[in-house]
């Protein structure tokens, strides 16, 4: 992983990482840090769904995203 440059859609199923920014326009980010999606909390790819779009865990929460929506989630190892 090449740290600020790496989506979340790049990171391996399973492999906790710690988000770094979301370059999203303000109307899709919000939705994302209401449910919990903040820079420095740590989640997970724990799978994908049968459409291909990522079922993420947040901080022991599993929520599902949109491939648009994770391609603009910027994670670094932890």
């Amino acid at each position: 992983m090449n740290g600020s440059r790496t989506s979340l859609m790049d990171v391996p199923l399973r492999q906790a990482v710690e988000l770094e920014r979301i370059d999203a326009p303000n109307e899709e980010v919000e939705p994302l840090l209401e449910r919990g999606i903040l820079p420095g909390c740590r989640l997970r790819r724990v799978r994908n769904s049968p459409a291909g779009d990522p079922i993420i865990s947040v901080e022991g929460t599993l929520l599902a995203l949109r491939r648009e929506s994770a391609v603009q989630i910027f994670v670094r190892e932890v």
